[in-house]
């Protein structure tokens, strides 16, 4: 990746931070919900780059749109829209957008270059940086996809405005998720209030560290070959499953929320299997505090245990059969290709159901 930006009103000025000119056509991919809250954010990408652009919008929701069916829609409007080898996708929107259309990017006519503008708080700091995009499949989360990296990511904070209190709390499933990887520094950091009491200031502060702290372990392990990338697996082998369930239910979860009760049962996990690894220590009640104090669920409702384990069982970061855990023993330090026996599963599976 070239280059992060971070800052306000950065969509009027898009013409400074890229050479725009060296692409042949320039098409943003949106969904309806953001062509609405921010009509006003495209008005200014045409201003700024002076040039018509080719808009492509898909519905909201990774539950409807995250899917092969969407991805031959978008590719389908960037051929009849004219869009060559030398044709840029600015990606503006969450983690859907960034995700699919990363995808869509990378495989249209073998690939054409692309920027992610994140407009939720999630994106920012998960979704649009690491090169990894994908859409779901059969029932499993990101199942197919291919590691590419933006040629740039552009964070405007302003966007944030229209984010619903929700969908700003749920963000910090994986803010928190960063904290219990990287340290008491920045731990301590996201968890000293409640998510809607930060200021501007403190939030940008908050999108820099975990940006960094992602981007530095992306760095070492870009295609997660040699291992070290699976920390960032945290909460996501039992968050995944429950975030797939919970779209069948009246209550579907966000995803940060899904990784927020994902790192307790896993936390959990890590705790049940100390006498095994001989592990040392334990974070489950200090990470379901925070979760809660956060305002993020700590538990599930409608999900049998069950039908975690069958999704679990089919989960891409599964070596022979075989589901290799990311524990953590303490603020600062996860294991990876952690073997736990099934039992041990159940009973962290248990320890967030109703």
């Amino acid at each position: 990746m070239k280059k992060i930006i971070i800052g306000n009103n950065l969509l009027g000025k898009l013409d400074n931070l890229f050479d725009f000119g060296q692409f042949s056509k320039i098409a943003v991919l949106t969904d309806e919900n953001i062509q609405i809250s921010l009509i006003g954010q495209i008005s200014q990408i045409k201003k700024s780059l002076n040039r018509e652009l080719v808009i492509i919008t898909i519905p909201a929701g990774e539950k409807f749109g995250k899917n092969i069916e969407t991805v031959k829609k978008i590719w389908k409007k960037m051929f009849e829209s004219g869009l060559d080898r030398q044709s840029l996708l600015i990606n503006l929107g969450g983690g859907v957008i960034c995700d699919m259309g990363g995808f869509a990017a990378s495989t249209f006519m073998r690939g054409i270059e692309f920027i992610n503008i994140p407009t939720t708080l999630l994106a920012q700091v998960d979704a649009s940086i690491g090169g990894k995009t994908g859409i779901d499949f059969n029932g499993i989360k990101n199942a197919i996809g291919v590691f590419k990296n933006p040629i740039g990511v552009v964070i405007d904070v302003q966007t944030l405005k229209t984010l619903p209190k929700r969908e700003f709390v749920s963000a910090f499933g994986e803010i928190i998720k960063h904290g219990v990887i990287s340290g008491r520094g920045h731990f301590d950091l996201v968890t000293s209030k409640k998510p809607e009491e930060f200021d501007q200031k403190e939030i940008i502060k908050i999108i820099k560290q975990s940006i960094i702290i992602k981007s530095n372990i992306v760095k070492k392990d870009p295609k997660e070959t040699t291992g070290l990338r699976k920390v960032l697996n945290l909460g996501h082998t039992i968050g995944h499953a429950v975030e797939s369930l919970s779209w069948e239910t009246n209550k579907p979860l966000l995803h940060g929320e899904a990784i927020a009760i994902g790192m307790i049962a896993e936390s959990h996990l890590a705790c049940f299997s100390r006498p095994i690894h001989n592990l040392r220590g334990c974070v489950a009640e200090l990470t379901k505090g925070v979760v809660k104090n956060a305002g993020l669920p700590t538990k599930i409702r409608n999900i049998k245990k069950e039908d975690i384990l069958k999704i679990i069982l089919s989960d891409k970061k599964n070596l022979s059969g075989k589901i290799n855990w990311s524990l953590p023993q303490r603020i600062g330090k996860v294991l990876i290709n952690v073997e736990v026996p099934d039992d041990l599963v159940v009973k962290a599976i248990k320890s967030i159901i109703i």
